[in-house]
């Protein structure tokens, strides 16, 4: 069976995106708005280059630059929200909370892209978000910690839909100089008031999480422009699966017995919304 390219990309981004998070977890010393500032700067001057070299205008076409606005707003919030849920949470327990964002982007594809979930979709997507809550566990469901979760998700999920309604029309880069940008001028001054110098491989940590970023967005922006947003949004339930086995490689987190069957409720989820897609697209070709 031959798997499509959007596919590919999708599955690309969300294992680099797991290795960055890794990255933020490693540097729990330094400040949250420095991560962000070089994730962004290294990612936005790769961007810029290799815009430049192809002679595309980084700032998009008038009627796209609603949209791409969107794109960056959201994204920023999903970035900012998301390393400081990191820093609080255990990696197993972020990643978790950050799979509901599929679920988002699905949702407001319906009103905001005009793709509707077919009544069976729903649920396969009610099995995945249970599988979440089951790995999760309903401890501290209104701590700090989980509500900056939920929100860089919802700020996830709808950034990926403004993402779906750019389309294919521009260059993949663009998309991802906006989700730079904003981010890094909130950053910068952020910066002014809590500044402290990394040190060490605090530096190569710093520079994977900024480049490791940069391929993820470029890939993402690959997938939504091939892809449904509904349809891809269940492949990035995936991730959990490298969030949690990181989290218990890399940083010794233990595994909860309750999280097996998290996973298999999101596996099956996810696999029934892929094998229904498939068979839908068949029925109309």
């Amino acid at each position: 069976m031959r798997v499509s390219p959007g596919i590919l990309f999708m599955l690309a981004s969300t294992a680099l995106l797991a290795t960055v998070n890794v990255a933020v977890k490693k540097l729990a010393d330094v400040p949250t708005a420095e991560i962000i500032f070089a994730r962004c700067f290294i990612s936005l001057s790769l961007t810029v280059w290799q815009l430049r070299r192809t002679g595309v205008a980084v700032w998009g076409p008038p009627a796209a630059r609603f949209n791409l606005l969107g794109r960056g707003i959201f994204g920023a919030g999903s970035l900012v929200l998301g390393f400081l849920a990191l820093k609080v949470l255990p990696l197993g327990g972020a990643v978790t909370l950050s799979f509901l964002a599929p679920v988002i982007t699905a949702v407001a594809a319906i009103w905001l892209v005009g793709e509707p979930l077919k009544p069976w979709q729903w649920l396969f997507y009610g099995l995945a978000v249970a599988g979440v809550v089951v790995a999760k566990g309903t401890a501290g469901l209104l701590s700090a910690g989980v509500l900056l979760g939920v929100g860089a998700a919802v700020s996830s999920g709808l950034s990926s839909v403004f993402l779906r309604r750019i389309g294919d029309k521009l260059a993949p880069l663009v998309p991802v100089f906006y989700f730079n940008v904003v981010p890094l001028a909130i950053a910068s001054v952020w910066m002014l008031f809590d500044l402290k110098l990394p040190h060490g491989t605090d530096w190569a940590w710093l520079a994977l999480a900024g480049s490791f970023t940069h391929v993820a967005l470029w890939c993402l922006t690959q997938a939504f422009r091939a892809h449904a947003a509904n349809h891809l949004a269940a492949l990035d339930y995936l991730g959990l699966l490298y969030g949690i086995a990181l989290g218990y490689f890399v940083f010794g987190e233990k595994i909860r017995p309750q999280v097996y069957p998290g996973i298999a409720l999101v596996l099956l989820g996810v696999g029934l919304n892929a094998w229904y897609t498939a068979r839908q697209g068949r029925e109309k070709s």
